[in-house]
């Protein structure tokens, strides 16, 4: 629902150009947006106020306006935090958390510039559980980028927005570790950013569309290896599942044996 009170309908939503400060506006059910320029004291036009366009079952919801959404409460969170401070992922303190979600969305830039028609060889679930064998090279980066500062979302966040929101999403695109399905792929980005805004501390409460996906992401990654527990996952607080799902918290009983399914 956007602030006149009409319901927003995501499919039949699309950017239409920018407003008078250079924010993108959206076209709703083949309407202009009405607002020529944000109004005083707001980042983007009213028009893109994806706070207001809450999706919370993930099979509805739409990916694009998800990640973008849980992007900017990270990039709107990111004054209020003491960058040395140490963060819930191991290791790393609140400044490493942001330098490695510093390079997503020029990440998501490089890799949407490749979609083909091809068909895709990896799903959400390879690509969630084959984080692993990257994780010395994901934590050197994250490691180089935090000794240059690179913490700024804003910057990234703006200069992909456009390119995310239109993207194709049954087009295949070529990643590092192979060739996905932008839809899956976007999905994975909505995984990285809800897990390492909570990792900050203090934590980003996610985008609730956001953290839909990003459940029902893991369920399916913890179906591949453990069909059997996947009821007994679902049934645990969202926040909890994620966590135990992530190793940010130790699971018990049978769940011990088969998580976390990515790290």
């Amino acid at each position: 629902m956007n602030e006149r009170g009409e319901v927003i309908n995501l499919d039949q939503i699309n950017l239409l150009g920018q407003c008078g400060d250079g924010f993108p506006h959206l076209q709703h059910f083949g309407q202009p947006c009405p607002y020529p320029k944000p109004p005083e004291g707001r980042r983007r036009c009213v028009g893109l106020d994806l706070a207001r366009i809450r999706v919370m079952n993930p099979d509805v919801a739409d990916v694009r306006v998800a990640l973008i959404r849980q992007w900017e409460l990270i990039a709107d969170a990111i004054e209020l935090i003491e960058l040395s401070e140490a963060s819930r992922c191991t290791g790393w303190t609140n400044r490493e958390v942001l330098a490695h979600l510093y390079v997503q969305p020029h990440l998501v830039a490089r890799f949407l510039r490749s979609e083909s028609a091809d068909a895709a060889v990896l799903g959400i679930t390879e690509n969630l559980s084959g984080t692993r064998s990257f994780s010395e090279m994901i934590d050197a980066s994250a490691r180089e980028g935090a000794s240059m500062n690179k913490v700024e979302l804003r910057g990234p966040l703006d200069a992909v927005r456009r390119l995310v929101l239109v993207a194709d999403l049954d087009a295949t695109i070529t990643t590092l570790q192979g060739s996905i399905s932008v839809s899956d792929y976007l999905v994975t980005r909505c995984v990285e950013a809800v897990v390492h805004g909570s990792d900050l501390v203090p934590s980003v409460s996610p985008d609730p569309s956001a953290q839909a996906i990003t459940s029902k992401a893991l369920l399916e990654t913890l179906s591949a290896s453990a069909p059997e527990l996947v009821a007994e996952a679902a049934a645990l607080p969202v926040e909890r599942w994620i966590d135990l799902a992530t190793g940010r918290s130790r699971a018990m009983g049978r769940l011990a044996d088969v998580l976390p399914v990515m790290v």
